[in-house]
């Protein structure tokens, strides 16, 4: 769930001075940092978070011309207003969380854990947190849960050195004492889905660096993820490895060794890393707390009742606090907007659409405020007796207009696939690519990501939607999101095994 020196001070120079320390948004070519801390703080976060984004490209070799969605980053003071943004008013030993909601990924880490220092600190948490985000953004594919933390793990024990070099593959010392004595052996784990009792912080960053820094198996482990990116099961991509047994004593000899190669990294980035930096306004900083607290996924996937019940008193409660908050800041337009936005999350369509109108009276170009009247318009077309073509229409124009603003927003593209869909028309091409757009700029988003799927299977691209669907299916978490996609995984394998042109591509090929 993720910018400095003499240049930084005409763009800072607007932020006031204050006693008491101010919410301020900074931004840099990969972050949008959200911190109450002091500007030179802030510039250490800036720096620190481009470095490591620099070492992710550096060691997956992504291409730095790709893109990049920035990542709004939420500094809170402590491990307790990470709690309470899970809706929990209790410990749980949670450092910190990356996710994605309409407004884009995010992740929420503390300035401070309140834990020893040396192997539980907040930039161990921030690093890797945004090593989620960075692998799911850039290399979305099915992976193993064990491989997801441990690849979390191996950047997030990455140190920067006196040298200012960074440690890449230090080993992960709040780990080591776990691995040795809840050991999986790797026949069982390379070869099943999941595994009872399995340490997937611990071994899965110890099996994570051997496979990393091993020449051999570390070839040998990328045909392993291509194998079940590729549909094949667990158990017959393992087969890449040869004998299971010889893997795993060559694991356990490389763990017990007491020592861990690592590669001291030289990242060097462009300063000076922060391009602008602004104090929120007052109802925008009012709302931090409701904003990382904001889920919108959809609650249909949560098949048990209580826990149901539970996740939308939650989130009733977080609407109310947001619309006494908006009701203190009337005009501010990032109020208007998130309000329109959680009224949406929550089924509220003319609330939202409302909210947005509000925001459009201030700003009518907003691409934001476009986009979510658009949405707002297009699910109330179910209610529609009469002109329901026209009310489509309208929305679909707004979404157009948004689109034609800024090429590069989501959420557009997403108004305008569900102007078809909610209007009961099949999507024209165009708007599908544009949702496959939308949902490879937010990865996280799950609620589009499953309309996508829905899309494809309704196709019949079974391939492409159980594709799509993986990185839900094989989140390393359980959770009632991940039991749903499961269950859906399930139907398509189903009804890809039974379509007739598979039949005869089988026939074909024997």
């Amino acid at each position: 769930m993720y910018r400095m020196f003499l240049a930084l001070a005409a763009l800072v120079a607007s932020v006031a001075a204050s006693a008491e320390p101010v919410w301020q948004a900074a931004e840099t070519k990969h972050f949008v940092i959200y911190s109450k801390s002091s500007n030179q703080r802030i510039e250490e976060l800036a720096t620190d978070l481009e470095k490591y984004d620099k070492l992710l490209r550096m060691a997956t070799a992504i291409d730095e011309e790709v893109k990049p969605v920035r990542v709004r980053i939420y500094e809170v003071d402590d491990m307790s207003d990470v709690q309470k943004a899970l809706g929990m008013d209790y410990t749980t030993g949670i450092g910190g969380f990356y996710t994605s909601n309409s407004l884009g990924p995010f992740l929420v880490t503390p300035r401070k854990t309140g834990l020893e220092p040396e192997h539980f600190t907040p930039e161990i948490v921030r690093h890797h947190e945004y090593s989620h985000h960075f692998m799911l953004q850039y290399f979305p594919a099915t992976y193993p849960g064990w491989y997801v933390e441990g690849f979390a793990e191996l950047i997030g024990s990455s140190k920067v050195m006196d040298d200012g070099r960074i440690g890449y593959g230090m080993p992960a010392r709040t780990r080591g004492n776990d691995i040795a004595v809840d050991w999986v052996p790797l026949q069982e784990l390379m070869t099943n889905e999941s595994v009872k009792y399995l340490d997937t912080y611990g071994q899965g960053w110890a099996l994570t660096h051997f496979l990393t820094f091993d020449k051999e198996r570390s070839a040998q482990f990328r045909q392993y993820l291509a194998q079940l990116t590729a549909g094949k099961s667990f158990a017959e991509a393992a087969k890449v490895f040869g004998d299971l047994n010889e893997l795993d004593r060559e694991a356990r000899r490389y763990v017990t060794a007491g020592t861990f190669t690592y590669r001291p990294v030289k990242v060097e980035i462009a300063k000076p890393v922060i391009m602008s930096m602004r104090r929120l306004s007052a109802g925008e900083a009012a709302l931090v707390p409701q904003v990382i607290s904001y889920d919108d996924d959809d609650l249909d996937a949560i098949k048990k009742t209580g826990v149901r019940q539970h996740e939308l008193a939650r989130r009733e409660r977080n609407l109310q606090r947001i619309r006494q908050v908006v009701a203190q800041y009337p005009g501010d337009p990032f109020a208007l907007h998130f309000l329109a936005e959680a009224e949406y999350a929550s089924g509220n369509y003319a609330q939202s659409e409302a909210a947005a109108d509000r925001l459009l009276a201030i700003r009518p170009n907003d691409v934001d405020g476009l986009a979510r009247k658009s949405l707002a318009m297009s699910m109330g077309l179910a209610t529609l007796s009469a002109g329901k073509a026209s009310a489509a229409a309208a929305a679909r124009a707004l979404a157009v207009k948004a689109n034609q603003l800024d090429h590069d927003n989501p959420l557009p593209l997403l108004a305008y696939y569900q102007s078809f869909h909610e209007a009961g028309e099949k999507a024209p091409k165009l708007a599908t690519e544009g949702l496959m757009q939308a949902v490879s700029t937010l990865p996280a988003n799950t609620s589009a990501r499953e309309l996508l799927v829905d899309e494809l299977a309704s196709e019949h691209r079974w391939n492409e939607a159980m594709a799509w669907l993986a990185p839900i299916a094989n989140d390393p978490h359980d959770s009632p999101l991940r039991d749903s996609a499961r269950d859906k995984m399930d139907w398509l394998k189903k009804q890809l095994a039974a379509d007739p042109k598979t039949k005869q591509a089988e026939q074909a090929a024997n």
